[in-house]
């Protein structure tokens, strides 16, 4: 990531977890997807973090957190943030959490609801049963990645989280991704260690807990997480609304200026004090 941001390592729950940090205001914890790491919110944190202070860490599994062959699950990865939180000293926040991180915002707002600001799910879903699709060709996307080398499977799944009109007019974002990705590798088994804690989140048991205001962000053309899962989230989110946006997956980096300014508007009412 870019030199602008602070990072550091936390002794957290017996593994090193990696954080990076900038900006200024009240307290905005990022919670990034399956296999994901910071490379997530290159077009989101400047502009967000002229107006809160970002805590944007890796999960364990992936980035430059460790990442121990052993079993995951989406209530480990929200006791991680919420002891990274303690140790920071941040018992209130508002949360924003991508994908399979919007499975671990869910958790931890209905766990801790009196440290939840605010919460913005963004490109995610009720999880386990309760999630519809993704069918065919974004499913296999998932679980068994095309391509020979480790290079060509992260580019083939490029074409389910970002539109035609990107792919063919931004090849230098597709390799600060690839780059990215290659030299943080994350290995197999840890892929599938998030795979199936995301996999076995069952959220509609948690969404009724959740007490803050809530946004709801889709892709409009999201193969791999349906359009209708941002309404379900909604019917079982008190309190919450949806906005759609043009694209797929990866919707916040590619429209990321109509992304942030929809949250930045949404979070604007809702102090943390």
């Amino acid at each position: 990531m870019k030199s602008d941001l602070t990072g550091k390592y936390f002794d957290i729950n017996g593994i090193k977890i990696y954080s990076e940090f900038i900006g200024k205001g009240e307290p905005l914890l990022m919670i990034p997807g399956l296999g994901a790491g910071n490379w997530l919110w290159r077009k989101n944190y400047k502009q967000l973090s002229n107006n809160y202070s970002l805590i944007m860490p890796e999960l364990r599994g992936s980035g430059r957190t460790d990442k121990p062959d052993e079993y995951y699950s989406i209530k480990m990865f929200a006791e991680d943030l919420n002891k990274l939180l303690e140790s920071l000293s941040i018992y209130r926040t508002h949360v924003l959490g991508a994908s399979m991180g919007g499975f671990v915002a869910q958790y931890f707002a209905s766990h801790w609801p009196e440290k939840v600001a605010s919460l913005i799910l963004t490109c995610t879903t009720l999880g386990g049963q309760e999630q519809i699709g993704p069918t065919g060709d974004a499913f296999l996307s998932l679980t068994k990645p095309q391509g020979k080398t480790r290079k060509e499977r992260l580019e083939h799944s490029y074409s389910f989280n970002f539109s035609q009109h990107f792919l063919e007019n931004h090849q230098n974002e597709l390799d600060y991704i690839t780059n990215w990705r290659l030299e943080y590798r994350q290995p197999e088994y840890a892929y599938y260690r998030q795979f199936f804690a995301g996999n076995a989140f069952a959220g509609k048991k948690y969404t009724k807990k959740i007490k803050a205001q809530s946004l709801i962000c889709a892709g409009k053309d999201d193969q791999l997480v349906e359009l209708k899962n941002a309404y379900e989230l909604e019917k079982n989110i008190e309190n919450s609304r949806v906005e759609i946006f043009e694209g797929k997956h990866l919707f916040f980096y590619e429209h990321y200026n109509k992304f942030n300014k929809t949250v930045l508007e949404f979070l604007e009412d809702k102090a943390v004090s």
